[in-house]
């Protein structure tokens, strides 16, 4: 994985206000990231030949970022560029996205069209990014996913791969919390004193194009001290993570998720761990799927009472043993 993030904090100032630096290894293609130093913003770029017809684009921009052409005496030239430096990690994450996918592209102007595809999802996933802090509930779901996380991160098997398995901000890549292969696992975190499984739409516990499916419910209790928070366990999270790049893969998660440090002090909330409970959802699971929906039904949410499915209970090592 090209580290576009390093390209960046090593592009020292030389006189030019833009500093570029050609990406290597994608072959035919002339790909660049750059620094304005006037400004402190980065942007990457692809040159490409004056006969490669482009949509209109003029001030197209989402949160943090806007797209423009520029036309040169022998080249235009696409430019993605970064407005908001705090988007830096999602930002690098965006561009590595596009980087991959071209990489095998034959033409420039298939190499465009793939980039442009993209901005299209990556948009999407922008504008779900939440700015305004984070709500109780949403809280609660990022924890749930960190505590697994932090799981994957300890088990000498998942360690190398847990980060790009967590694919639960990526909503239009991949429908599940955590994907590896054909392995989906959606994770939940309750602080009912009643324990139960909330499930928020009709997707959730498909297992359609999976070989497994299983779901992971935390349950905790709201303590005063000696707990864990949100924030404790986003420290945890980066401390066991064993190197810089898949550290900052981990915060464009993070941000995609709608945790920024800025808003850290709105995330102390402790809890008390009492129990962890592993499902497998196979198809005699309980449960509300697409395909059993009416037409103009969608967006289903239900809650399931764990005494319904404690035949499904699976150790989480079990799980493990899956992936």
């Amino acid at each position: 994985m090209i580290n576009i993030k390093s390209i960046w904090e090593n592009q020292k100032p030389t006189g030019e206000i833009i500093v570029r630096t050609r990406i290597v290894g994608i072959q035919d293609l002339q790909c660049f990231v750059a620094t304005n130093h006037i400004t402190g913003q980065h942007s990457f770029l692809i040159a490409v030949s004056k006969n490669v017809v482009f949509p209109d684009l003029k001030n197209y921009r989402f949160k943090g970022v806007e797209i423009f052409i520029i036309e040169l005496d022998n080249c235009v030239e696409l430019n993605i560029y970064l407005l908001d430096n705090d988007l830096k990690d999602i930002f690098s994450l965006f561009i590595q996205n596009i980087l991959e996918n071209i990489e095998s592209s034959v033409t420039e102007s298939e190499a465009i069209t793939t980039t442009l595809n993209l901005v299209s999802k990556w948009k999407k996933l922008f504008d779900k990014i939440h700015f305004n802090c984070l709500s109780l509930e949403q809280q609660k779901g990022l924890t749930g996913e960190l505590l697994f996380l932090n799981f994957l991160l300890h088990n000498e098997k998942t360690s190398s791969n847990a980060v790009n398995g967590w694919t639960a901000a990526e909503t239009d890549f991949q429908a599940k919390d955590f994907t590896f292969g054909s392995v989906g696992i959606e994770v939940k975190f309750t602080s009912s004193k009643q324990p139960r499984v909330k499930i928020s739409n009709e997707r959730q516990l498909d297992a359609e194009n999976l070989s497994d499916l299983f779901l992971v419910l935390y349950s905790a209790e709201a303590v005063k001290e000696n707990g864990f928070s949100l924030n404790s366990l986003v420290l945890q999270t980066r401390q066991a993570i064993s190197n810089d790049e898949e550290r900052s893969f981990f915060n464009a998660k993070l941000q995609l998720s709608g945790y920024f440090d800025k808003d850290s002090e709105h995330y102390e909330k402790k809890y008390s761990l009492k129990k962890t409970f592993g499902f497998a959802v196979t198809s005699e699971f309980p449960k509300i799927v697409k395909n059993q929906l009416p037409l103009g039904i969608y967006d289903t949410s239900y809650s399931i009472e764990i005494s319904a499915v404690e035949s499904f209970i699976i150790e989480l090592e079990n799980i493990l043993a899956k992936i």
